[in-house]
């Protein structure tokens, strides 16, 4: 638990429960953030993807990190550094293969995605972005089948007693 503090406080963002400065749950919302741990951010896949096409494109680390609807302000401009340095490093590393749907892990809509892919980079990522949906669909109906199970147990007729 965190100190309930007026600058640190518990939040909660896409079910992941950590202890933040009220500033960065915004950021934290960021379809790119997977997770955050003790000042770090755990970007997703797609993220470096992204990151790494702007950069291509001739941006700096700073407007592509901004670009991805990231607040400079409040992140600072050595973590859209580090960030750039990061996708760069892994497409040398060879880890940004942008035609395999394991490159990309679908959470993060199109319209977020750079719109300059190709036709074989697209369906890579449509075919992550269906896994993904498919998979979310599956967890929905099996909550929805729990819930309903437990509802219909709980609020079952309970047998009339004869009080005479």
């Amino acid at each position: 638990m965190c100190d309930e503090s007026e600058r640190i406080k518990t939040v909660i963002v896409k079910g992941i429960e950590f202890c933040a400065d009220p500033k960065m749950e915004k950021q934290m919302e960021n379809d790119f953030v997977e997770g955050y741990s003790n000042g770090r951010i755990k970007y997703s896949k797609d993220f470096y993807m992204a990151m790494h096409r702007a950069i291509e494109k001739g941006m700096t680390y700073a407007e592509a990190y901004r670009s991805l609807g990231f607040d400079l302000k409040i992140l600072g401009v050595d973590r859209a550094n580090s960030a750039g340095k990061r996708a760069e490093q892994m497409a040398r590393e060879g880890k940004l293969n942008y035609v395999d749907p394991g490159s990309y892990d679908g959470s993060v809509p199109r319209e977020k995605m750079p719109g300059d892919m190709t036709p074989e980079e697209e369906l890579a990522y449509l075919k992550a972005r269906n896994h993904y949906l498919e998979t979310l669909h599956e967890a929905k109906k099996k909550f929805l089948s729990e819930y309903a199970e437990k509802l219909s147990t709980s609020t079952a007729k309970k047998p009339k007693t004869n009080s005479h």
